[in-house]
């Protein structure tokens, strides 16, 4: 069996992320608002933002349920063991594990994820 493509494992960590950040707009976005100086007299495009980010909420649980899927699905061909394949003497085998490089990408998406994951309950403090 084939290597995994590095574009797979990156895809399917990136739509993690993805989902994670749509999980957590809801509480993220009015702390981003306020960070920018935008208050609740906003006029104009950013006041109808604020209804778009709490019909989100229902949505949470399977935003978070889709994240933890894809970046299940993205661990699994970084981290599974190579099928061993036979080797004749004298040719080259191809390597059957993934870079360390696609592997660091992985769990540095995976924790900006668990920390949007998170923010809710961070932010409360």
């Amino acid at each position: 069996m084939a290597e995994p493509k590095k574009t797979v494992i990156t895809a399917a960590s990136m739509g993690g992320l993805i989902t994670a950040l749509l999980a957590s707009i809801c509480c993220i976005g009015p702390v981003v608002f306020a960070a920018l100086g935008v208050g609740v007299g906003a006029t104009g495009f950013l006041a109808g933002t604020a209804g778009f980010l709490k019909v989100l909420l229902p949505y949470r649980p399977g935003f978070i349920v889709l994240t933890l899927i894809l970046l299940a699905i993205s661990f699994y061909p970084a981290y599974r063991k190579p099928q061993s394949a036979v080797c004749a003497p004298g040719e080259v085998c191809a390597p059957g594990a993934t870079s360390g490089a696609n592997r660091t990408v992985l769990w540095v998406l995976a924790v900006l994820a668990l920390v949007l994951l998170l923010a809710p309950y961070w932010l409360r403090l």
